[in-house]
C-alpha cells in the first residue's frame, strides 16, 4: 500500500480506463477539440457555453424551459436504465482458462491425481475442484479413473464436463476457422467404444472357457476389472443418457447392436446387456398387443383393415390360391412336383406362422373349403374326400408335433413327462369341421333335388374318411350334439325309420315288378350317383312324373324318410364308423340314440344281420366250377324264399343308411376273403364266384366304403397268386381263367379309383407287384387274353403316372413297358377292305357267343393269318348286331367274344376301326370299303344305332380300340362331311353322334324294364366294363375332346339359333337329363332321335358338355392354354358359345339383347360368379379380350371397366337397401344346400356365402386378365372418385347425392380391394390416381379449417369415412409414393397437417388416427431403407440427406405446438438432444414488427413472459463464478444505485442526535466539559488478555470488504424460470441475496462537538469506574456491555439494523 501511495494519479491502474485518468476531463474518440479545421488551426478551440453570460457567476436569471430540462432529465435517465440493463449473454459458450483451471495428468502427479479423484468420490465442493482439474492426454482414460474411485455418476458426469471443455478451449485455440463439434456425438462414440472394448475382453473370456463343455474357471483380474468397468460406466452412461450428455437414438440404437451381436449360448454376456435393454425397452410388454395389431395393418398397407375383422380380403385370397392349387393339380399321377407333399406345401406350407397350441386363424378358411371342395356338386371325384382327409391328417400331425416339441419336459436322465406324450382327446379341426356341419354341410331337403342328393353322398363319403383317419373324433361328435340337446327327438317329426321296416305296399310292389325281370347275371346294381345321377340316354321318361312330394319322399330308396329330419340326426344316422373292436363303444352308442333301448334297436340289429346272412348265402353256395359252375349263372325260381336272387337283397340294401351298408359290406368282404384264403391254403374246395365278387365290389362301391373296396381289392390280388397255384395243383379247369377274370374285376375297381389308389404309395407298390406276378409268365401284349391285356394296360400306367414306381421297378418292368406300349397304345389306321364276303364264318360262334368250348387263342390265330376271314368276321358281327339281333344282353356277349378274339389278334382293330368309319361316313361312295355290309345294313336305320354304340363302347373299355383313335379316323370326318352339307352324309353323321354320346357320357347302368316291353333298355351290363370305359374317357387327349366339341358344334351351327327354338321344336335344345327319351309338343310325342340332324347335334353337344369328365378336362387345359378354342373354323361368336357350353352346361346361354349387349354380358359374368365358377369367368373374359383386334380392344377394355363399377354400384344400392344382404348378388344355385333347422348352431361360417360369391371375388378375377384391363379399371375408378369430391353442380342435394354415392361406392371393401389390386404394375395410372387422392385429402383438412364439419356430426362421420378410404387406397399405393423423395415428403407432409390441424386426433377417431400416424411413420422410416441388392455407400448417404431434411421439415411443420396427438407425431422423429429449458422476461408491454425487431415506446412497468430459451447441458458446470450460458438479460435485472433504505437513515439519525432529557441534580454540581483542544490526551491503556483474546478471535471486516451496492431487479422473481434444473442453476443465487459493487457508500457527516463531549464523558466514567468493554456473540448478535443509558440506546439501534460504531468494536447485523 506504501508504494502505492507514490504511484501518481497518471500511472495508478485505472478500472475503467475508457474515462482516462482522475481530475482529467474525460477524452472522447472524436471530440471537437481535436478537429482541425481552418477556424480552429487560426484561432484555436472556442468552447461555446451552453448558457450564455458570466461563465463563472451565477445563473440565477438565465431563463430555463422546463420542458426542455424535464427531456432532457429524462433521456439521462432513460439512458442510465440502458446502459444499467444486463446484455444477453445466453448465446455465449461457459469460457475456461485452459491455463489456470486445468493441469496435465503425468507420472509425477500421480499421489496428487488420487487425492483429487478421492475428493471427488467425496463430499468436497466443485467450486474448489474447479480450480484444478486434471487432464488426460486420451480422453477416455477418464472412465477408468472414475471406476475405480467409484465417484458418484452426477459428479463424474461433470468431470466429463470439464474435460470435454478444457478439449473444446484447446481446439478453438489451434483451429481458426471454429468447427462445431457436437459433444453429444463425440462422447457417444467415446463411450460406446470403451464400453464394448469392455464387453469383448469379457466375451473372449467366456468363448474361450466354454469350449471344452468344462465348469467355467475363476475370472482373472483383468476380467474382473473389466466387468467392474463395465457395471460402473454403463451405470454412468445411462446417467449421461438421461441427462442428455449423449446421442440417445445413437445410443439406443448401439444398444441393440450389441444385443443382436451376441452369440447363442453366451449367457454371461446376455447377463451384462439385459440390464440396459430392461431399462431401455421396459414398456415394449405393455404395448404388444397393440403393435402386433398395427403391424399387421402396416403389412396389409392398411386396406385389408375391415377384411381382416371379417375373415374376408386375406383369407378371400387365401382360399382362392387353395381352389386354384387343387384345380390345377394332377390326382391322375404322382411325381416330384405333383404329389401329396407338394399339394400340402403349397395349401399349407407358404406363409405360415406356427403358433403352437393355437391354429392359424386362415387354417380354418382353408379347412373349410377344403370340405366344400370334397362335397360340392361343382367338382367331381371321389377321391376329393380322400385327398382332403390325408391333408387334413398330414395338417394335424405337423401341429401336434409343434405342441409336443414346445410342452414336453425332459429332466436330466433325457425322460419326458407323461402329460406331454398323452394324446390330445379333441382333434385340431375338430371344431371347425363341426362348425361347417353346423353351417355349410348339404342336407336332404328336397327329394328331386338330385345336386342335394350327390352333395350329401359326397359329405357321408368325406366323414367317412376324416373319421377313417382320426382327423374327426365320431365320439365327440355324438357328445357335443348330446350336451346341445341337438338329437332330441321333436314329437311333431317321425324318428329315424328303422330298416326292418318296410316300405309302402306300392313301392314294394314296383320294387318286385322292376326286379322280375332281371337275370341272375346282372349282379351290378344302380350305380347310385356316379356323375349327378344322370341315366343313360336309353332310358324312358321317369315314373316319378307327376307324382306328390310325399310319395316321393316315400319312394326314395336312397334315404328314406329322413327329409323331414334335423341335419345331425341325418348325419348321425348315415356317417359310418370303423368296423372294429375299439368303436364297439361308438355303435352302440349311435344306437341308443337313434333307435332307444327298445324294441326299435332290436330290429334294427336283426335286418343288419339278416341281410348279411342272404348276402352270405350266395356267397356260400356250392355253385363255382369246382362242384358245377353253371348253376351260378342260372336263377332258380322254384324257391326264392329259401334263396334270395341279388336283386331282392339290393332292394333291401340300398334301404339301409350308410352306417348299416358298411357294415354289411365289411362283414360279407370278410367272409369272401377267408374263402379264398381257406382255398389258397388248400383247407376248402370252394370259391366264390366272379360274379359273385363283383356283386360284393358294387355293394361296396354304392355304400361309398371306397376306402375298403381298395383295401379289399388288394388283399383280393395278393391271394391270386396262391389261388392259381392251388388251381394247377388240382388241375382245374378254372386255372388260367379264373385268377385272370377275377384280376380284370380288381383292375377295373382299381381303374374307377385310380385316383384315390395313388395318394398311398405303398398300396400303389403292392398292386403294381401283384398285377406283375399275375402276368409274369411272359406273357405277349400281342398274343393274350382281353383280360390279361387290361392287366398290362393298367401295369403302364401305374408305371408312366407313378415316379417313385419307376425307381422300385425299373430295372425289372422297362423293357417290358416300352412292348406294352408299342402293342396296346400304338395309333392304327383304319382298313378299307373290300374282300370276298363268306356270310357263314363263324356263324355260330356268333349266334352263340357265351360258349365255354370255345377256344379263343385258336380262332384268334385263324383270324390273323386270314384277311378275307377278319373281313367276313368284322361283316357277320356287323350284320348281327345290326341286323340280326338287337338284343342288349347279346349286344354285350357278342361284344366280349369279339374283345376276346381281338386280343390274340391284333389285326381285327383296323379291321373294327374301318368297318366303323365305313358306316359313319356311308356318303363316301364306298372309299371306305365293306360295302357287302353297307349294302345290307341301312345307315338311317335308327334301331340298331344304341346296339352299335354299346357293341363299340366294350370294345374300346377291352383296350381292342383308342377313343382318340376312333375319334381321329371315324368321328371327325364323318362330322365335317355333314357340316359341310355333302349329300348322304346326314345318316352317318347322326350314327356318330349317337355312338359319341354313349363314348362320351360317364357309363352308368339302370335296371332292365319288364321282360314283356317292347323298348329294350340298351347299355353296358358289367360294371366291370363301364369301369374300363371310364378309364379310357380319362386317358384320351384333350385335343381329341376339342375336335369332338368343334365338330359337333359346326353340325348343330349352334351360332344361328337361340336356346328357345320355334314351337315344332320347343324344348329340343333345352332337353333335360330326365327327358332323354321323349318329349310332348302339340299333343303327340316328338322323339329326340327323330329330330332334324341339327337339333339332335345340338342335343349330343349339350349331353357331352354336361359329362363331368369332360368339362374338368376341358377348364383344366384352358386354364393352363386358352388357345384351344381360337380355331380358323370358328368365328368369335361362335368360340364364345362353346366356351359357354364348356363352362356352364346347365345354364342357359346369354341373350344378345338390350343395348351393348356386350357389356351387359360382362356384367352378368361378374354378377353370377361365385368361387366354384371364377375360373370359368376367367376364361370367358380372356377369350373376348384375345379375339378382339386393336381396334375392337379399346371399346371391351372399356365395357369391362364401366361393367365393373356398375356391379359395385348395384352392390351398393342392394346394400344400402339391404344391410343384411352385404350388398351381393348371390347366385340361386350355391355350391351347398343349408338346412333352416332350428336346432343349427348359432356358430356363423368362416366365410359367410356373400363373401364366397360376387363383388368379393371380381378383384381376384381382375387380377388375372391383362394388365391393360386394370389400367382401364383405374381409370374408371378415378372418375368416380372425382364425382363424389370435385362436383360441377350448382345443388347442394345434387352434390350430396354424387358424394353418398360416391361414398357408399368406396364404402365396400371387395372395391378397396380391386383398386388396390388393379395397381400392381400401373406406374402410370398410379400417379394419376395418387395426384387425385392428394388434392381430395388436402380439400378435406382444408374444409376441416373452415369449420365445414363443426356442426354436423353426421357430416364428420362421413368425413372420417372418406378421409379413411382414401388413405386406404394410398396404402395400397405406398411403394410408389416411397420411390419418389418429393412425393414422400408431400406425403408426409399432408398426414402431419391432418393431425396438427386436429382433422383426426385420438379421442374422435383413434383408429383413423393411429392409421394416419404408422402412415407417417412408414414414410420417415422407409427414406432411410436402402434396396440391399444395390446398395453403396453413395445411396446410404443419399437416404441419410433426404431423412435428415425430411426430419428437419416436420420438425419446422410442428413447431412448439402442445397436444396429445403431436406428442405421438414427436416420438416418431429421432429423439432430439435434450436441453434444459428457462423461461425469459421482457419489459410488459412488448412489441415486435413483421421483421422480428421490438418496437420501442409501449413498455410498461414488470415484466412478461417472452420465449423459452434452451441450454445444453454440456453448457452448464457445476462450481464456476461466471453464468454464461444464463444470461441476468433473460429476467430484466438491471443495475440500481442502492437506495438507503429507511430504516438505516433511521438508525443514523438515532446513533448522532441528543435528546433533551431531564438532568438529575448532581450534574449541574460537576464541572463545564472542556473543548477538545483543551482535553490532555487520555493516557492508553494495555488490553487485558481476555480483550486481546477477543479481538484475535473475531474476523477482520473492514470497510473495503463490504459491498454497498445492491442490484434490484424491476419485479418479483417468476417462480416457474427454471423447472427443468433440478437443484438450481448452478451460480444462479437468488436475485435478492446478489450485491453487486456499484458505487462507494458516501460516511456519515461529521459528528457534533456535543456528541463528541458525551462521548468522552463517558470514556470517562468507564475508566474511572474501572468497568471494560466486552463484546459477546450469541447467535450473531453483539451485545456491548456498557453502561445502562448506552445498553438502551444500543438496543434500540441494534433493532433498526443500524451499524454501531463505539470505540474500535463494530456490530453488524446478519
Amino acid at each position: 500500500m506504501a508504494a502505492f501511495g507514490i504511484l501518481s494519479y497518471e500511472h495508478r491502474p485505472l478500472k475503467r480506463p475508457r474515462l482516462g485518468p482522475p481530475d482529467v476531463y474525460p477524452q472522447d474518440p472524436k471530440q471537437k477539440e481535436d478537429e482541425l479545421t481552418a477556424l480552429n488551426v487560426k484561432q484555436g478551440f472556442n468552447n461555446q457555453p451552453a448558457v450564455s453570460g458570466d461563465e463563472h457567476g451565477s445563473a440565477k436569471n438565465v431563463n430555463f424551459n422546463p420542458s426542455k430540462i424535464s427531456s432532457n432529465f429524462s433521456s439521462i435517465i432513460a439512458e442510465k436504465l440502458r446502459c444499467n440493463t444486463f446484455p444477453d449473454t445466453g448465446k455465449r459458450k461457459p469460457q475456461v482458462n485452459q491455463k489456470d483451471n486445468f493441469w496435465l495428468v503425468t507420472a509425477r502427479s500421480q499421489s496428487s491425481i488420487n487425492n483429487w479423484f478421492t475428493d471427488l468420490a467425496g463430499t468436497k465442493p466443485l467450486t474448489q475442484l474447479a480450480k484444478k482439474v486434471p487432464i488426460f492426454s486420451k480422453k477416455e482414460e477418464v472412465f477408468s479413473y472414475l471406476a475405480k474411485y467409484a465417484v458418484p455418476v452426477m459428479r463424474a458426469a461433470w468431470m466429463i464436463k470439464m474435460t470435454c471443455a478444457y478439449y473444446a478451449a484447446i481446439t478453438e485455440t489451434k483451429v481458426k476457422k471454429r468447427h462445431v463439434i457436437d459433444p453429444c456425438m463425440e462422447w457417444h462414440q467415446i463411450t460406446t467404444k470403451y464400453l464394448w472394448e469392455q464387453l469383448q475382453k469379457v466375451a473372449e473370456f467366456y468363448r474361450q472357457s466354454s469350449g471344452g463343455g468344462s465348469p467355467l474357471p475363476a475370472p482373472p483380474a483383468e476380467v474382473e476389472a473389466a466387468m467392474k468397468q463395465w457395471e460402473y460406466n454403463e451405470k454412468l452412461a445411462m446417467f449421461m443418457f438421461q441427462d442428455g450428455m449423449l446421442d440417445r437414438h445413437e445410443f439406443l440404437t448401439w444398444v441393440l447392436e450389441c444385443f443382436e451381436k451376441i452369440r447363442p449360448g453366451e449367457d454371461e454376456l446376455l447377463k451384462l446387456l439385459l440390464p440396459l435393454m430392461l431399462q431401455v425397452r421396459a414398456k415394449v410388454r405393455e404395448i404388444e398387443e397393440q403393435i402386433k395389431e398395427r403391424g399387421q395393418a402396416v403389412e396389409f398397407r392398411w386396406s385389408f383393415d375391415k377384411c381382416q375383422e371379417t375373415t374376408a380380403g386375406f383369407t378371400i385370397g387365401r382360399v382362392l390360391h387353395t381352389l386354384e392349387v387343387l384345380d390345377s393339380h394332377s390326382f391322375e399321377k404322382s411325381d416330384f412336383s405333383n404329389s401329396l407333399d407338394s399339394l400340402y406345401n403349397r395349401i399349407f406350407g407358404s406363409g405360415q406362422s406356427k403358433d403352437g397350441h393355437e391354429m392359424n386363424p386362415d387354417d380354418d378358411a382353408v379347412v373349410t373349403l377344403l370340405c366344400e371342395w370334397a362335397v360340392s356338386c361343382k367338382r367331381s371325384g371321389r377321391h376329393r374326400a380322400m385327398v382332403v382327409a390325408k391333408l387334413l391328417e398330414k395338417r394335424q400331425a405337423e401341429i401336434e408335433a409343434e405342441r409336443c416339441g414346445e410342452s414336453e419336459v425332459v429332466d436330466e436322465k433325457g425322460s419326458v413327462s407323461s402329460g406331454s406324450l398323452s394324446a390330445a382327446t379333441v382333434p385340431v379341426f375338430q371344431d371347425v369341421l363341426l362348425q361347417f356341419l353346423d353351417t355349410q354341410a348339404p342336407v336332404l331337403t328336397e327329394p328331386g333335388n338330385e345336386s342335394e342328393r350327390v352333395e350329401f353322398s359326397n359329405l357321408v363319403l368325406l366323414f367317412c374318411e376324416l373319421i377313417r383317419h382320426d382327423v374327426f373324433s365320431h365320439n365327440i361328435y355324438m357328445c357335443t350334439l348330446i350336451s346341445r340337446g341337438d338329437l332330441a327327438s321333436d314329437p311333431h317329426l317321425p324318428r329315424p325309420r328303422s330298416p326292418s321296416e318296410e316300405p309302402s305296399d306300392d313301392m314294394e310292389c314296383k320294387e318286385q315288378e322292376a326286379g322280375a325281370g332281371v337275370k341272375m347275371e346282372m349282379f351290378s346294381p344302380p350305380m347310385h350317383n356316379e356323375s349327378k345321377g344322370s341315366p343313360s340316354p336309353e332310358k324312358p321318361a321317369t315314373e316319378q312324373d307327376g307324382k306328390s312330394i310325399s310319395k316321393e319322399k316315400a319312394s326314395d330308396p336312397a334315404f328314406p324318410l329322413l327329409y323331414d329330419q334335423p341335419r345331425h340326426i341325418q348325419y348321425a344316422t348315415h356317417f359310418p364308423i370303423p368296423q372294429e373292436e375299439s368303436a364297439s363303444h361308438e355303435c352302440n352308442q349311435r344306437l341308443v340314440v337313434l333307435y332307444g333301448v327298445g324294441k326299435q334297436r332290436d330290429e334294427a340289429r336283426h335286418t343288419i344281420k339278416k341281410i348279411t346272412k342272404d348276402i352270405l348265402k350266395v356267397l356260400n353256395r356250392k355253385s363255382t366250377a369246382e362242384t358245377g359252375g353253371e348253376e351260378g349263372q342260372k336263377r332258380k325260381r322254384s324257391k326264392p324264399e329259401a334263396f334270395p336272387t341279388a336283386e331282392d337283397i339290393f332292394a333291401k340294401f340300398q334301404l339301409l343308411s350308410h352306417f348299416d351298408q358298411h357294415q354289411v359290406t365289411s362283414q360279407v368282404s370278410r367272409n369272401v376273403l377267408e374263402q379264398i384264403t381257406s382255398f389258397a391254403l388248400g383247407m376248402s374246395y370252394h370259391l366264390p364266384l366272379v360274379q359273385h365278387i363283383q356283386f360284393i365290389f358294387d355293394l361296396m362301391e354304392y355304400s361309398l366304403n371306397i376306402s375298403g373296396l381298395i383295401d379289399f381289392a388288394i388283399q383280393l390280388l395278393n391271394e391270386l397268386s396262391l389261388v392259381e397255384a392251388e388251381l394247377l395243383l388240382k388241375s382245374s379247369s378254372l386255372a388260367g381263367s379264373y385268377t385272370t377274370g377275377l384280376c380284370l374285376c380288381i383292375v377295373a375297381v382299381l381303374r374307377r379309383y385310380h385316383s384315390c389308389l395313388i395318394l398311398n404309395p405303398d398300396q400303389t407298390a403292392q398292386v403294381f407287384d401283384g398285377l406283375r406276378i399275375v402276368v409274369k409268365h411272359g406273357v405277349n401284349p400281342a398274343d393274350c387274353s382281353s383280360a390279361e391285356r387290361c392287366i398290362l394296360a393298367y401295369l403302364y400306367d401305374l408305371y408312366t403316372s407313378c415316379s417313385h414306381l419307376k425307381s422300385k421297378f425299373g430295372e425289372i418292368f422297362s423293357d417290358f413297358c416300352s412292348k406294352v406300349k408299342n402293342s396296346i397304345y400304338c395309333n392304327i389306321d383304319p382298313s378299307d377292305s373290300n374282300m370276298l364276303w363268306d356270310p357263314m364264318f363263324m356263324i355260330e360262334t356268333i349266334a352263340n357267343p357265351t360258349a365255354q368250348n370255345f377256344n379263343h387263342s385258336m380262332v384268334g390265330k385263324i383270324l390273323n393269318d386270314s384277311p378275307a376271314n377278319r373281313y367276313s368276321f368284322v361283316c357277320n358281327v356287323l350284320m348281327d348286331v345290326c341286323v340280326d339281333h338287337r338284343d342288349p344282353e347279346r349286344v354285350n356277349d357278342i361284344g366280349i367274344l369279339c374283345a376276346e378274339l381281338t386280343a390274340y389278334c391284333r389285326s381285327l382293330s383296323a379291321e373294327w376301326l374301318g368297318v366303323l368309319k365305313a358306316l359313319c361316313c356311308s356318303s363316301n361312295n364306298g372309299n371306305c370299303g365293306f360295302n357287302d355290309l353297307l349294302c345290307n345294313v341301312d345307315v338311317s336305320d335308327l334301331s340298331f344305332h344304341d346296339s352299335l354304340a354299346t357293341f363299340v363302347a366294350i370294345l374300346i373299355a377291352r383296350q381292342c380300340l383308342l377313343l382318340e383313335d376312333l375319334v381321329r379316323c371315324v368321328a371327325i370326318p364323318s362330322l365335317l362331311n355333314a357340316a359341310c352339307s355333302e349329300q348322304d352324309s346326314e345318316p352317318g353323321a347322326r350314327l356318330t353322334c349317337r355312338i359319341l354320346l354313349h363314348l362320351f357320357k360317364t357309363p352308368q347302368r339302370n335296371p332292365c324294364p319288364q321282360d314283356n316291353s317292347k323298348s329294350a333298355s340298351v347299355g353296358i351290363r358289367s360294371s366291370c366294363d363301364r369301369h374300363l370305359l371310364a378309364a379310357s374317357q380319362n386317358s384320351i387327349v384333350v385335343g381329341a375332346v376339342f375336335a369332338v366339341l368343334k365338330a359337333v358344334f359346326m353340325l348343330g351351327k349352334l351360332c344361328h339359333f337361340h336356346l328357345q327354338l320355334s314351337c315344332k321344336c320347343t324344348g329340343l335344345d333345352d332337353i333335360s337329363e330326365d327327358d332323354m327319351g321323349s318329349k310332348k309338343a302339340a299333343g303327340r310325342a316328338v322323339s329326340i332321335e327323330t329330330a332334324s340332324l341339327d337339333v339332335y347335334a345340338k342335343y349330343v353337344l349339350k349331353s357331352i358338355c354336361q359329362q363331368e369328365w369332360v368339362g374338368e378336362r376341358c377348364l383344366k387345359s384352358l386354364s393352363e392354354d386358352s388357345s384351344a378354342l381360337q380355331d380358323p373354323v370358328l368365328v368369335n361368336i361362335q368360340a364364345q358359345r362353346l366356351l359357354q357350353l364348356i363352362c356352364y352346361p346347365h345354364r342357359q346361354l346369354d341373350s344378345e339383347e338390350g343395348d351393348n349387349p356386350q357389356r351387359q354380358r360382362i356384367k352378368r359374368i361378374l354378377q353370377n360368379m361365385d368361387q366354384w365358377t371364377m375360373r370359368q369367368s376367367s376364361l370367358e373374359l380372356q377369350l373376348m379380350i384375345k379375339q378382339s383386334s386393336n381396334n375392337e380392344l379399346n371399346s371391351l377394355l372399356e365395357n369391362i371397366a364401366k361393367a365393373t363399377i356398375e356391379v359395385f354400384q348395384k352392390s351398393a344400392e342392394l346394400n344400402s337397401n339391404n344391410p343384411s344382404a352385404n350388398g351381393v348378388v348371390v347366385p340361386n344355385n350355391m355350391g351347398s344346400s343349408v338346412s333352416n333347422s332350428s336346432n343349427t348352431s348359432k356358430m356363423k361360417p368362416v366365410l359367410s356365402s356373400s363373401e364366397r360369391s360376387g363383388v368379393w371375388l371380381v378383384a381376384p378375377l381382375i387380377a388375372k386378365l391383362p394388365t391393360s384391363v386394370q389400367g382401364h379399371v383405374l381409370k374408371a375408378t378415378g372418375e368416380e372418385l372425382e364425382k363424389g369430391q370435385h362436383l360441377g353442380s350448382s345443388s347442394r342435394k345434387e352434390r350430396d347425392r354424387q358424394k353418398q354415392k360416391s361414398m357408399s361406392l368406396l364404402s365396400q371393401q371387395p372395391f378397396l380391394s380391386l383398386v388396390l389390386t388393379c395397381l400392381k404394375g400401373q406406374d402410370e395410372q398410379r400417379e394419376g390416381l395418387l395426384t387425385s387422392l392428394y388434392s381430395q385429402v388436402q380439400q378435406i383438412v382444408t374444409n376441416w379449417r373452415e369449420d365445414q364439419y363443426q356442426d354436423d356430426c353426421k357430416a364428420k362421420q362421413m368425413m372420417h369415412e372418406a378421409l379413411k378410404l382414401r388413405l386406404n387406397l394410398v396404402g395400397g399405393m405406398f411403394d410408389t409414393v416411397q420411390r419418389s423423395t418429393q412425393q414422400t415428403t408431400e406425403w408426409a407432409v399432408l398426414l402431419l397437417d391432418i393431425i396438427s390441424s386436429g382433422t383426426v386426433d385420438m379421442q374422435s377417431n383413434n383408429e383413423l388416427f393411429t392409421t394416419v400416424l404408422d402412415m407417417l411413420s412408414v414414410l420417415i422410416n422407409g427414406t432411410l431403407a436402402a434396396d440391399m441388392s444395390s446398395i453403396s455407400q453413395g445411396s446410404m448417404e443419399e437416404n441419410k440427406r433426404a431423412y435428415m431434411n425430411l426430419v428437419k421439415k416436420l420438425r419446422k411443420e410442428l413447431g412448439d405446438r402442445q397436444s396429445e396427438s403431436l406428442e405421438k407425431v414427436r416420438q416418431l422423429l429421432p429423439l432430439p438432444k435434450q436441453t434444459r429449458d428457462v423461461i425469459t422476461c421482457e419489459p410488459q408491454g412488448s412489441l415486435i414488427d413483421t421483421k422480428g425487431n421490438k418496437i420501442a415506446g409501449f413498455e410498461k412497468e414488470g415484466l412478461q413472459v417472452s420465449t423459452k430459451q434452451k441450454i445444453s447441458p454440456w453448457d452448464v458446470f457445476e462450481g464456476l463464478k461466471h453464468s454464461a450460458p444464463l444470461s441476468w438479460g433473460w429476467f430484466g435485472t438491471v443495475r440500481v444505485d442502492r437506495k438507503v433504505a429507511k430504516f438505516e437513515e433511521q438508525q443514523r439519525l438515532l446513533l448522532y442526535h441528543t435528546h433533551l432529557k431531564p438532568k438529575p441534580r448532581s450534574y449541574y454540581l460537576e464541572p463545564l466539559p472542556l473543548p477538545p483542544e483543551e482535553e490532555e490526551p487520555p493516557t492508553p491503556v494495555p488490553p487485558e488478555p481476555e480483550k486481546k483474546a477477543a479481538e484475535a478471535s473475531k474476523p477482520e471486516k473492514s470497510s473495503r470488504n463490504i459491498q454497498i451496492g445492491k442490484v434490484v431487479p424491476s419485479r418479483s422473481p417468476y417462480s416457474g424460470m427454471i423447472p427443468a434444473i433440478s437443484g438450481g442453476v448452478p451460480n444462479m443465487m437468488p436475485l435478492g441475496q446478489q450485491q453487486y459493487k456499484i458505487a462507494g457508500y458516501k460516511h456519515q457527516p461529521t459528528i457534533p462537538q456535543g456528541q463528541i463531549l458525551r462521548m468522552q464523558l463517558q470514556d470517562k466514567l468507564v475508566r474511572s469506574k474501572g468497568r471494560y468493554c466486552l463484546v459477546v456473540s450469541f447467535l450473531g448478535v453483539g451485545v456491548l456491555y456498557l453502561c445502562p443509558q448506552l445498553i438502551v440506546s444500543l438496543i434500540f439501534a441494534k433493532l433498526k439494523g443500524a451499524v454501531c460504531k463505539v470505540r474500535k468494536f463494530n456490530v453488524f447485523s446478519f
